[in-house]
This record gives structure tokens, C-alpha cells and sequence, in this order.
């Protein structure tokens, strides 16, 4: 082969390997800003499951909070309708059997709600 096809080749060949070294570095680069970006966008959903799940969690403590009050505000109406009875028992001097079951009723209205309600319904019935 003549000096100047196999300088020619040599040449050549040199151009294709830098050519080569050129695209493997340029997809690197890009492989390299995939990664960055998926890595960020991974970041970001972490933040808004974080966000979701404090939200979940006020609303759950709002709404604990609500049932507590609820729970109270009935209990106080039991309590003050027990007192009620008992106020009007104590005014009377003549209680009779009716007054007497009524205050029981009440008593054990009061015993069950306070038990969590596992005996009976308002006002007696099963």
C-alpha cells in the first residue's frame, strides 16, 4: 500500500475514534442530566407526599378534636338533665314509684353513656 493511502487510513481512523470518544462523552452528559432531573423530580414528590401527609394529619387532629367537644357537650347535657331530675325529686316530698324508676333511668342512662354506651340507647330502650 502506498505512504500516503496508509497515512490517509491512519488519519481516518483517528478522526473516527475521537468521533467516537465525542459521542460517548455527549451521551454521558446526557445520561448524567437524565439522572438530575429524575433525581429532582423524585425530590419533589417526596416533599408532596410529606405535605399530604401533614395534611392528612391536621385534619385528623381537627376532627378528633371535634368529636372530643361533641362527646363533652352531650355528656354535659346528660349530667345537667340528671341534675334537672334530681333537683325536681328533691323539691317533692311525696316521690312515688314512677319519680323513682325515672331517676333510675336516668342514673343508668347516665352509667351506660359514660361506659361508652354499650347497654342500651337514650332514653332506656335496648
Amino acid at each position: 500500500m502506498p505512504a500516503s493511502t496508509t497515512a490517509d487510513a491512519r488519519w481516518s481512523d483517528a478522526a473516527d475514534v475521537e468521533a467516537a470518544i465525542a459521542s460517548v462523552l455527549e451521551a454521558e452528559r446526557t445520561a448524567r442530566a437524565a439522572v438530575e432531573t429524575c433525581a429532582a423530580q423524585a425530590q419533589a414528590r417526596v416533599q408532596q407526599a410529606r405535605d399530604r401527609a401533614h395534611a392528612i394529619a391536621e385534619r385528623a387532629a381537627q376532627r378528633t378534636a371535634r368529636v372530643r367537644r361533641v362527646s363533652a357537650a352531650r355528656l354535659d347535657a346528660r349530667l345537667a338533665a340528671v341534675e334537672r331530675e334530681r333537683r325536681a325529686l328533691d323539691r317533692r316530698t311525696d316521690a312515688d314509684a314512677d319519680d323513682l324508676q325515672r331517676l333510675q333511668a336516668a342514673i343508668d342512662e347516665l352509667a351506660d353513656a359514660l361506659a361508652g354506651g354499650a347497654h342500651s340507647s337514650p332514653g332506656g330502650a335496648p
